[in-house]
């Protein structure tokens, strides 16, 4: 498999097999016995790449990456969409949950260059943040330079499930020309909905700690696949 594609690589650990797991990924990105993309989507991004050869970034045993930069953002890369847009999906979990159920994590897009997103600071330039508190709600919010704070979207905040400690939720995040739209899988009304906003269009994104300052209780993630709408 190409480095671009690996899908994990443990950082002190043996990965245990998961024959899911592998099967999963293998139907995202058509290869093996998997299935490619029904709808004819093409792949523009899968598995964390170069994240694994990170300092700032360490896999446990069953290959899902966690944080361990100081700033607690990581960029990615780019991705360079066609006409339609690009959707982002990925697995995020939290180690631990609580006491704080208000803290979140999430993920940043949208940004014209590598420079990454940094909750709490302000930054050069802006973009889009998906904020998921532990207490299950999510919110996506849009960054301007300079700016500590995000302006929230959309109608109101995205009452989910409570997450369990240790579990992943799926998450797809869609950027088209003219909209924004982010969902947690598992229910349809677990969705923002298309939003109407196109201020930013960069294809720099990446993950973020966002408020969870406890390393036992950092978030994880799995499962990283962007394809072009």
């Amino acid at each position: 498999m190409p480095k671009s594609l690996r899908p994990w690589r443990a950082a002190s650990a043996t990965p245990q097999p998961d024959p899911v797991r592998i099967a999963r990924l293998e139907r995202e990105l058509g290869i093996g016995d998997g299935e490619p993309f029904t709808d004819g989507r093409r792949c523009l991004m899968a598995g964390w790449g170069d994240a694994l050869d990170s300092v700032d970034v360490v896999a446990d045993e069953y290959g899902r990456i966690s944080l361990t930069s100081e700033t607690g953002s990581y960029g990615l890369g780019a991705v360079t969409p066609g006409q339609g847009g690009y959707r982002i999906q990925v697995d995020m979990g939290f180690r631990a949950i609580g006491p704080n159920l208000a803290a979140h994590s999430g993920l940043y897009f949208g940004r014209a260059s590598a420079n990454p997103y940094q909750f709490g600071a302000p930054g050069t330039m802006g973009g889009y943040h998906l904020a998921v508190r532990q207490s299950g709600r999510m919110r996506l919010y849009r960054h301007a330079p300079g700016a500590v704070a995000g302006i929230a979207l959309g109608e109101g905040d995205v009452h989910t499930a409570a997450p369990k400690a240790g579990e992943p939720m799926t998450f797809e995040i869609d950027v088209t020309p003219e909209t924004v739209e982010v969902r947690r899988l598992g229910d349809p009304p677990w969705t923002t909905g298309p939003i109407s906003d196109d201020t930013h269009r960069g294809g720099h994104f990446g993950l973020s700690n966002g408020s969870v300052d406890n390393p036992a209780a950092r978030p994880f993630w799995d499962y990283l696949v962007v394809t072009e709408l």
